[in-house]
């Protein structure tokens, strides 16, 4: 029998929802942090073994975890085309932007070839109900990466860009789609089980801006993933209805859209959400009791229960340990 949350992805409706977390692998985790004291985030990114070992931490830590997502970054792909990723403490640089780059611009796999390796090392040592999940991510969020050149408040360059350039950004964010789709299947050839795509800052444009420029990349991105479930994680505060046609099996929801209301909106999809990190730092009480009424509200319904986005690095692994009890109804 398959893993439970390869079932969710498939429609079946659980008693007990499967778990895993966005970010489980890393910064929070003690274990991750004597690892990282001793080497750059560079090193973990691309030394398979170290890719590895931070992977599985968690699923040591949390046996009942149903899913271990690999350790890497989205801007995996911008190196790969050239763009000179380095990550310092201060947040991600490149070292030339997308407008620097062009549009042809090979893709080189050999950057994709540590996540491949370390994606084969964790399969080979996961219990067998725990899924190997792959990532990657959605295209407009590479591409306000791509053009700023380094995080942002504001991604005004790159908002700046769709309208100045809308041809070219079109051509772009096809062209990152496409490469996105490529690292995905990547992952699934290495062993992933399910793949998610991470559309980080889709709440940084307006919704017609949404559904004009990032949601036909992504659906172009998902169309070319047939051979594993994909979800889709969009950081909005809305989902747009147009999320129904999505070529994906799993709907990941942002911890700002009550699971109710996604629920009702999209009944085909398997849900996966979505608990506000920040409730984990107000300690287990307020955290568990806000994890039953979303695995109340998702009864009957095929469910993945996460996050509505990533682990922060403040969240007490016990707090933690708490909700995945309260869950798991232990």
């Amino acid at each position: 029998m398959s893993q439970p949350l390869l079932r969710a992805l498939q429609g079946e409706v659980q008693a007990v929802p499967p778990l895993w977390f966005m970010r489980q692998a890393g910064r929070f985790l003690p274990e991750y942090r004597a690892l990282r004291a001793k080497v750059t985030f560079e090193q973990l990114l691309y030394d398979s073994d170290l890719a590895a070992e931070v992977t599985l931490q968690p699923v040591r830590r949390f046996p009942q975890l149903d899913g271990a997502i690999i350790f890497s970054d989205i801007l995996v792909i911008l190196d790969a085309l050239g763009c000179q990723v380095t990550i310092p403490e201060g947040g991600p640089r490149l070292g030339r932007t997308l407008d620097q780059i062009p549009l042809d611009q090979p893709l080189d796999e050999r950057v994709f070839e540590p996540v491949q390796a370390a994606i084969r090392k964790v399969k080979a040592q996961l219990p067998p109900h725990v899924a190997m999940l792959g990532f990657a991510g959605a295209p407009w969020t590479l591409l306000a990466y791509g053009l700023e050149g380094k995080g942002s408040k504001t991604w005004s360059r790159a908002k700046a860009f769709l309208h100045a350039e809308p041809v070219k950004a079109m051509a772009w964010l096809d062209r990152l789609a496409d490469a996105a789709a490529r690292l995905l299947n990547l992952h699934i050839e290495a062993g992933a089980q399910a793949v998610q795509l991470f559309d980080t800052w889709a709440g940084e444009l307006d919704p017609q801006d949404y559904a004009q420029f990032s949601l036909p990349s992504a659906h172009r991105a998902l169309a070319q993933v047939t051979a594993a479930p994909t979800l889709f994680f969009a950081r909005t505060g809305y989902l747009p209805q147009a999320l129904e046609t999505m070529p994906c099996q799993g709907l990941a929801v942002p911890w700002q859209v009550p699971m109710a209301e996604a629920r009702q909106r999209f009944p085909r999809m398997a849900l996966q959400g979505n608990l506000d990190p920040v409730s984990l730092l107000a300690g287990p009480e307020v955290a568990t009791r806000k994890a039953r009424q979303i695995v109340e509200v998702m009864k009957g319904h095929p469910h993945v229960f996460n996050l509505g986005h990533g682990l922060l690095p403040e969240t007490n692994p016990d707090t933690l340990a708490a909700v995945i009890e309260v869950v798991k109804g232990k």
